[in-house]
C-alpha cells in the first residue's frame, strides 16, 4: 500500500472512525432495505469499490475515483482476512 493511500485511509478514519463497523452497519442497513439478510462488510466494500467503478467509466481521468477504489479494495480484504473462519 502507497503511503499516499495510507495518509487518505487514516484521515478517512479520523473523520468517520473505522471501516469495518462502519461497513457492517452500511450492510444491516442495506439488508434492511432490500428485504434480504445484512450485506457482510467486506461485500459493503466491494458494492462500494463497484460503485467508483461505474463512475470512472464516466469519468476515468478522476483520480479521487481510483483513490478511492484502492481504500475499498484495502479494506475489503482486510476485513475479510480478519473475519476468515
Amino acid at each position: 500500500m502507497s503511503e499516499t493511500l495510507k495518509g487518505i485511509l487514516n484521515k478517512r478514519q479520523e473523520q468517520y472512525g473505522d471501516a469495518e463497523p462502519n461497513f457492517t452497519t452500511i450492510g444491516i442497513i442495506w439488508g434492511t432495505l432490500l428485504g434480504i439478510k445484512p450485506i457482510p462488510a467486506y461485500q459493503v466494500a466491494l458494492l462500494m469499490d463497484s460503485l467508483k467503478t461505474v463512475r470512472l467509466f464516466n469519468n476515468g481521468l478522476h483520480i479521487d475515483s481510483w483513490i478511492d477504489k484502492q481504500g475499498y479494495i484495502e479494506h475489503g480484504l482486510k476485513i475479510a482476512v480478519n473475519n476468515e473462519s
